[in-house]
């Protein structure tokens, strides 16, 4: 678990800055839930991987609690309660830090900070294409511009495989192994279940199909009529992947101008994905930057109405490695350029007092409290990249005055402190 420094903590700020915008342009309202929530809210659907992964412990009432190892659990948690009577949509947003029990890599911290959108009402694939364009809009405004997603829908392998009765939790199971790269393993439980070698085969053949890589207009239509002929027999699966190329052609009409890679084998971690699923990805990173889908059932799992969702969950540490370490940008943590240095002997009354006058007319100003020799006071000025070095020496006290030096110009000028709005006018450009 990491300390953010002052600039990397200014970084981190940034990002939150850019989702917040994106909030107030979409609608999205943003809400907060507890770091700790009970254990039973994320056993049910989180996904084994992260159920492995999660912080739990029990509380002096006996209770097992978990410190959150993602957010949209809690998000749905309060839809089917607190918001069960809000009008839909329902448009949401949070900023968050969770925490997993990781191996500590590149992208994968135990306390790591996202940033999410979701929206709750609608199975309008507008609203899955308005999850899309956000994510693209946040990251197109940090900078990322060469930024991809990845796309798929889980319904097309869930309608194959409850062809042959398999049933929910068994579907998570092979889902999360096709997710974790064991394909091998998936095979086998399809195997084990009587899932018949064609639906076997059809399934290998979509996993291992190449990526349809979908921009604009630019797209091969004969690789995504083939994957229709593969799933033809299963009228759920073609109408799931129809659903899945719909979704992308309104975001691209929407504005979505990054490379979209079409995956109808594609799985992600979390169980209680029931279509649309996506990923967002940046070069020269094994990781998603960011991912999502749709999630219709959750609500209603948690005692509500049955409410259709869909949300993403926006990895703001991992951009922010990224920004770091592949694109060396840096964010300098923002302050006052002005600064108050006061000579041996200058009764601490006046400093303060001066200080209230200033500061009560809003001029943000840093004031140096170890006593400096002046030329020590300008050198830590000049070092630091503030602007003006404002003076109070012995003569400056005994006048009721304060002296401002410009440190680009390298003048010097005094000023009754009576005269604060004169001062203000010529401080407060700076800022």
């Amino acid at each position: 678990m990491d300390d953010l420094l002052p600039d990397e903590y200014a970084l981190k700020q940034h990002i939150v800055d850019i989702i917040r915008q994106v909030y107030s342009e979409y609608g999205y309202l943003e809400v907060e839930t507890p770091t700790i929530e009970y254990y039973e809210l994320f056993e049910v659907k989180s996904g084994e991987e992260i159920r492995e992964r999660m912080f739990d412990f029990y509380d002096k009432a006996g209770r097992r609690c978990v410190i959150r190892p993602e957010v949209t659990a809690s998000i749905a948690r309060l839809v089917s309660t607190k918001l069960k009577a809000a009008s839909p949509p329902i448009r949401l947003g949070y900023i968050a830090d969770c925490y997993r029990y990781d191996e500590p890599q590149w992208g994968r911290r135990r306390r790591f900070w996202q940033g999410g959108f979701e929206i709750f009402g609608s199975s309008n694939p507008l609203s899955d294409a308005e999850i899309l364009q956000v994510s693209h809009q946040v990251f197109k405004k940090i900078g990322l511009e060469e930024q991809y997603f990845k796309v798929g829908h889980v319904g097309i392998l869930r309608s194959i495989l409850e062809s042959y009765r398999v049933d929910e939790k068994m579907q998570d199971r092979i889902l999360t192994y096709i997710d974790r790269k064991k394909i091998g393993e998936a095979y086998n439980i399809m195997d084990s279940l009587n899932v018949g070698d064609e639906a076997i085969k059809s399934i290998r053949e979509i996993i291992e199909s190449p990526l349809i890589t979908w921009k604009r207009d630019s797209v091969d239509r004969e690789a995504l009529k083939k994957i229709k002929d593969v799933l033809s027999p299963w009228d759920n699966a073609i109408k799931s992947f129809e659903n899945l190329l719909e979704i992308v052609e309104l975001a691209i009409t929407s504005g979505v101008d990054s490379p979209i890679h079409v995956m109808p084998g594609m799985a992600r971690g979390l169980e209680y994905y029931t279509g649309f699923i996506f990923e967002q990805l940046l070069p020269d990173v094994d990781v998603s930057l960011n991912g999502g889908g749709r999630y219709d059932k959750l609500v209603e799992l948690f005692g509500g109405k049955p409410t259709p969702a869909v949300g993403c969950a926006i990895g703001i540490t991992r951009i922010m490695q990224y920004m770091m370490e592949k694109k060396n940008i840096k964010i300098t943590p923002k302050r006052p350029k002005i600064f108050l240095a006061y000579l041996h002997g200058v009764d601490k009354k006046y400093v303060a007092k001066v200080l209230n006058i200033l500061r009560s007319r809003n001029i943000p100003l840093e004031v140096d409290i170890l006593e400096r020799k002046i030329t020590s006071a300008l050198e830590y000025a000049v070092k630091n990249n503030f602007k003006y070095l404002l003076i109070i020496g012995k003569s400056e006290e005994e006048s009721s005055e304060i002296s401002i030096r410009d440190l680009d110009k390298k003048t010097q000028i005094r000023y009754k402190i009576e005269d604060v709005d004169k001062i203000k006018k010529i401080l407060e450009e700076v800022n």
